[in-house]
């Protein structure tokens, strides 16, 4: 049972007594008052945490009880009240309800029946912080503000990601898995018009088909084994605010059809039903997929691939924003690390050297790991994972019979065009004739790293 902080508000000592000892009964932390005024006094400077709820006498002395709860709206709007009355009528009722009371009990109340009725309004409280808490907490994680990095490369997509949350367009995230796609997505919602509303995800690649498009449109009762009552989707859910669709690639043909009607019309249609619902919702959707390719061998629908990349961002793995490493090792260590604990020169100059095929999700999990191993002292080399105690790997050299294998060749190639263009990646793209996602996949699969390391 959840605790409550309630005020009492009686011009009857023997009834305040009764209140006050059946709900410190239950529990509840209680203040008895006498009228209108000691309960202003209250509210205003003895108030020991939040109020949970008011119990209000309409018969107490002094001012008239609906005009202290006209008072009390006016001042505390989301402060619950209930009236009671030994003179109950259905007028007295309608009025205090019209005025803002949440419900009205007839004196003498009976101990049940106060209990009955303060409880759910306790609880209802407290959900209701928790609910308020959490958005906050969900906000600052989300704050663009609070988005931690370093380099020109990263900032660069930031920043346009700030100017896109202004427009209502689809947005198509691009880049590796794990460099942050989804603090991008956050970032366009809560700069946007649309930030008091609800920003909500899916991983489309998590799901098999029948599982997403319930997921995402929703169900009526009935509408396949165990769907035991209607459901709505995060379509439905994310009305108003922006919804995240993280590796849309892997969606199945038949859902992009259905995806496009929402995307075109704003119209779907829950799993069972044959009723079209309607919803406003901004799209951003992600993926590590050459989208071009899927659409080119046809497993990807062109339609849609022009409707979600209206505006299209590119997320840079980390081992191109190295400069990021040393403020998301700060970060991560505030994060998982014990108060005050630090990182040695040499483990951090091993972070910085490291290629992260695993992008800024690699780096969190061995900070969060060399955290717990040190035990709360000095982070070591020892503290870290093999794989950064070795030199970075470079490109596959021939065998020593010097005959090389197809990899070998294309990572020689890949390599030899990059070093031509200074590292240039948009015009190697060109020269090999694939898009940029597929070379920074080829990059990041032969550990392919500027001279300068």
């Amino acid at each position: 049972m959840t605790q409550g902080w309630i005020l009492i508000c009686d011009g009857d000592p023997h009834a305040r007594r009764f209140l006050w000892e059946t709900l410190t009964a239950r529990g509840h932390r209680a203040e008895a008052v006498d009228g209108g005024a000691a309960l202003f006094e209250a509210l205003d400077h003895g108030r020991d945490g939040r109020v949970d709820l008011v119990l209000l006498d309409a018969d107490a002395p002094g001012p008239d009880g609906l005009d202290v709860l006209r008072k009390v709206r006016a001042r505390w709007p989301d402060l619950p009240v209930v009236v009671m009355s030994g003179f109950a009528t259905v007028k007295g009722a309608v009025a205090a309800m019209k005025l803002g009371a949440k419900d009205f009990l007839v004196k003498p109340v009976e101990a049940g029946d106060l209990v009955e009725l303060v409880e759910p309004w306790v609880e209802r409280g407290r959900l209701t912080d928790e609910n308020r808490a959490l958005k906050a907490e969900i906000r600052r994680r989300f704050d663009p503000d609070q988005v931690i990095y370093a380099s020109e490369a990263f900032g660069r997509v930031f920043e346009m990601a700030k100017r896109v949350a202004a427009s209502d367009a689809s947005v198509l995230i691009q880049g590796e898995s794990g460099t942050g796609k989804e603090l991008i997505a956050s970032t366009i919602h809560y700069a946007s018009s649309r930030s008091g509303q609800r920003f909500l995800t899916v991983n489309c690649a998590a799901l098999t088909e029948t599982l997403l498009e319930s997921q995402l449109f929703g169900h009526v009762k009935g509408a396949f084994t165990g769907a035991v009552s209607t459901r709505r989707g995060l379509v439905e859910e994310a009305d108003g605010g922006t919804l995240f669709l993280d590796e849309i690639g892997d969606v199945s043909p038949g859902l992009q059809v259905k995806l496009l009607r929402v995307l075109q019309e704003k119209e779907f249609i829950p799993v069972g039903s044959t009723r079209a619902r309607t919803a406003d919702v901004r799209f951003v959707a992600a993926t590590n997929k050459d989208l071009e390719a899927e659409v080119a061998q046809g497993r990807f629908r062109e339609d849609l691939y022009y409707r979600l990349n209206v505006v299209t961002l590119y997320v840079p793995p980390l081992r191109d924003r190295l400069e990021d490493v040393v403020p998301l090792v700060r970060h991560f260590l505030a994060k998982h690390a014990a108060l005050g604990q630090t990182l040695d020169d040499a483990a951090l100059e091993r972070l910085t050297a490291y290629a992260w095929p695993g992008n800024v999700r690699e780096l969190e999990n061995v900070i969060e790991m060399a955290a717990v191993l040190s035990g709360g002292g000095t982070i070591t080399v020892d503290h870290l994972p093999p794989k950064l105690s070795r030199p970075p790997s470079r490109a596959p050299g021939p065998p020593a019979d010097g005959s090389l294998s197809l990899a070998d060749m294309e990572a020689r190639h890949i390599e030899r065009v990059l070093r031509d263009t200074g590292f240039h990646k948009v015009n190697t793209a060109r020269i090999l004739g694939i898009s940029r996602t597929t070379l920074d996949r080829k990059i990041a699969q032969y550990r392919l790293r500027k001279p300068d390391g």
